[in-house]
């Protein structure tokens, strides 16, 4: 068991712990929710509109946590129950016309409830912060086909649109310093050795062989091995072009769906519900109330659980943090 000593002088550790507070609480509050509505009784629309707008927010909110297998568990969701979730609503924009109405809403969830909604229902969710995840996404194509491989690239690129949670840090072919012409040289790269890789200990490799049929339908197989919070993860996926498909839409196709497994690996990796761990601290100072004060900031962080103190004495104080994920996320 790590020790993790704690000192209230230590500002640096206070701010980081209050920048993961910042960032956890963004997750529950989702904005520019647009919402119109037809109708030319105006005189409960805008409750109808609100309404609407905790739907939606829901539904974004839930989307990027929460692993696919899981969604039908939780959406749709019943009224009262969602309202018990909502801690606020702003109404930030509103227009009302003979026969419309506009308004753009800002929701507000309480992160304590939605923690224990889920946990009621067995969710499987990921609040860990994700460090950029090294890709290497090597493509091989055939001589005439290489103008391909920028396309890969930036398909991965523009697809990386969950950056808090699974944020991929892009490593191109032509970075790396040691030669990777197939896939067991990929799969057996010494990462370590290669400085374009920043994150060493969550990973992705990729080795997708493009090719095109005599008939001009494309075809892509790929080998994916995935290692996340020390979990190793390999699998294979086919993919086949549909009629009449361009190979710029057929890529993007494929990295989609490669994409969205991934993060369900990443997800089922780093899932709330299995890495709850027990990091030991003790805390210096003879003045009680800084350590209230670190308590309660410590308290409302998603991913602790709950803290236990177990010895006391004027100028010391240990103890157990019940925390989600590694001791490297504190």
């Amino acid at each position: 068991m790590k020790g993790l000593n704690i000192s209230f002088l230590s500002l640096i550790f206070l701010f980081v712990f209050c920048t993961n507070l910042a960032l956890s609480d963004s997750r529950y509050t989702i904005s520019d929710i647009l919402i119109e509505i037809d109708t030319e009784n105006i005189v409960n629309v805008r409750n109808s509109a609100i309404l609407k707008a905790q739907i939606e927010a829901y539904r974004r909110m839930i989307l990027p946590i929460t692993h696919p297998d899981d969604y039908d568990k939780v959406f749709p969701i019943e009224n009262i129950l969602l309202n018990s979730l909502v801690s606020g609503v702003e109404l930030k924009e509103e227009l009302i016309l003979q026969n419309k109405y506009k308004a753009n809403f800002t929701i507000n969830f309480n992160q304590m409830r939605v923690r224990e909604f889920f946990k009621k229902n067995q969710i499987l969710y990921s609040v860990t912060e994700s460090k950029p995840i090294s890709l290497l996404p090597v493509i091989y194509l055939s001589s005439d086909q290489l103008f391909l491989e920028n396309v890969w690239y930036n398909s991965w690129a523009e697809n990386n649109t969950n950056k808090d949670i699974f944020n991929l840090d892009i490593v191109k072919r032509s970075e790396l310093k040691i030669s990777v012409p197939n896939v067991e040289d990929l799969l057996s790269l010494n990462i370590s050795e290669e400085p374009a890789v920043k994150n060493l200990k969550n990973t992705i490799f990729i080795w997708a062989n493009y090719f095109t049929e005599d008939d001009n339908t494309m075809e892509m197989n790929t080998i994916v091995k995935s290692v996340f919070n020390n979990k190793n993860n390999t699998f294979t996926a086919n993919f086949n072009s549909l009629p009449n498909e361009k190979n710029i839409n057929f890529i993007n196709r494929t990295v989609k769906s490669l994409q969205q497994k991934l993060f369900n690996n990443w997800v089922s990796s780093t899932a709330t519900l299995d890495l709850v761990s027990s990091y030991k601290f003790r805390f210096l100072g003879s003045d009680l109330k800084d350590w209230y004060v670190m308590e309660s900031k410590l308290l409302n962080i998603e991913s602790i659980s709950r803290i236990s103190i177990e010895y006391y004495e004027i100028g010391t104080l240990k103890g157990t943090i019940h925390f989600s994920g590694g001791l490297d996320k504190l």
